[in-house]
């Protein structure tokens, strides 16, 4: 809408300048012809008489200002506009190049728009003689404009509304099909994940049974159940991650429950919770701050969001790296938020695949995370979680140097 409009004021630009320079032309065109017409009739002694009997090819207006200041009209336009015209007349200066148009809109009266050339007329002697005013009448041309810039705006809008409409109603049909495909995959999904956890549930059952006889297996009857046990907690991890997701496209989720609680202790306790994890790959997970803070927001959704970026921190750092937890509040336009870092010395991202890491089944290196178990759901889910509580995630990240990784709710501080 926007090139249509501006190709249509385009347009009507360059064709009022041609009409412009055109009617210019014409005026100046007229104007010599009376200069010459007045110079060779220099020897009459009647100024008035010069005029009257000059020839004037397409010109509307003509005025002669004789020395002593007075106003001789000729060819006037229309009767009673003579003392709006002079008034206008007096505010010009003769210049030989140039052309001037006025407005002149008198009470009760329909205005007129005047395209005026003046310039000065000397004798063969160079003495003064008056200066001649020689104009032509617009206001039919400014009305055509007019009406061409409204008409050209008008079917300009009409055009873009229909453009608009069925461009919409396209649009739609169009999308119909991909969207109940989305709708039937999401259900797909939903349903699907509903009914895998019966039979992981039956199969946890069975690895439960058989890990009492574990003693009795040989070294390979061993192995072959860890890798049971492996396989079976990736896979129930992925049935709930992609359960959540259905629900979360469904709006089956929200975080209307609040509840107040220590921020330290609550810190602490996901300190320890997550320290034998971390223990297995010799990293420890310290806290930069244990400042005594009573918070009120959805205390299970944030510590599953605070749990994924840990548990990617721990999967992305090496051996005897360190993870840090920080926490504070800030207050933005008289509003407290709740600021929490998750920092790691790992990896990192590269700043070309930040914005792709919360992409759903998004993996940064694919053989590594499969072997680690990650099914590029974890970040996905943050960021819906994150959406619940009306917040944001932030992402800093050097390749090799480690990640920071912060989250921004809204909170109520006690």
């Amino acid at each position: 809408m926007i090139f249509i409009i501006l190709f249509n004021i385009t347009v009507g630009v360059v064709f009022t300048f041609y009409i412009y320079l055109d009617q210019k032309g014409d005026v100046l065109s007229v104007m010599k012809q009376e200069m010459k017409e007045v110079k060779v009739n220099t020897d009459s002694s009647n100024t008035e008489e010069i005029i009257h009997k000059g020839k004037r090819k397409k010109v509307y207006i003509n005025y002669f200002l004789k020395k002593n200041g007075d106003f001789e009209i000729y060819d006037e336009i229309g009767p009673g506009y003579d003392k709006d015209i002079k008034k206008v007349l007096r505010q010009l200066n003769p210049d030989p190049h140039k052309v001037t148009i006025k407005q002149i809109a008198p009470d009760k009266k329909e205005e007129l728009y005047l395209m005026i050339a003046v310039e000065n007329v000397y004798d063969s002697s160079n003495h003064f003689i008056g200066t001649i005013y020689s104009g032509k009448d617009l206001s039919l041309v400014i009305y055509i404009i007019k009406q061409f810039f409204s008409i050209s705006f008008l079917l300009s809008v009409i055009f873009c509304l229909m453009a608009f409409y069925f461009g919409k109603k396209i649009t739609n049909q169009a999308m119909e099909p991909i969207i109940a495909s989305y709708t039937e995959q999401k259900e797909f999904i939903e349903n699907a994940s509903h009914e895998l956890r019966t039979p992981l549930s039956v199969l946890q059952a069975g690895i439960e049974v058989i890990s009492i006889e574990e003693d009795r297996l040989s070294d390979f009857g061993k192995e072959t159940l860890s890798d049971l046990k492996k396989e079976l907690s990736d896979t129930r991890n992925l049935v709930h991650n992609l359960l959540f997701l259905a629900r979360f496209d469904h709006q089956q989720i929200q975080n209307d429950s609040l509840e107040e609680f220590r921020l330290d202790i609550f810190t602490i306790q996901i300190q320890k919770t997550w320290q034998f994890k971390a223990s297995e790959k010799n990293q420890q997970i310290k806290l930069k701050t244990n400042d005594k803070l009573v918070v009120k927001t959805n205390q299970e959704s944030f510590k599953q969001l605070i749990y994924i970026f840990i548990d990617n921190a721990i999967k992305y750092s090496k051996s005897g790296d360190k993870i840090t937890l920080n926490y504070f509040v800030r207050a933005e336009k008289k509003k407290p938020y709740l600021y929490f870092e998750v920092i790691d010395n790992g990896i990192g991202i590269a700043p070309e695949l930040q914005e792709k890491i919360f992409n759903r089944f998004y993996r940064i290196e694919e053989h590594r995370s499969r072997e680690e178990g990650n099914t590029g759901l974890g970040l996905s889910i943050a960021k819906s979680i994150i959406e619940t509580l009306n917040g944001k995630i932030f992402v800093e990240s050097e390749l090799g140097r480690g990640s920071t990784f912060t989250i921004k709710i809204p909170l109520k501080v006690s």
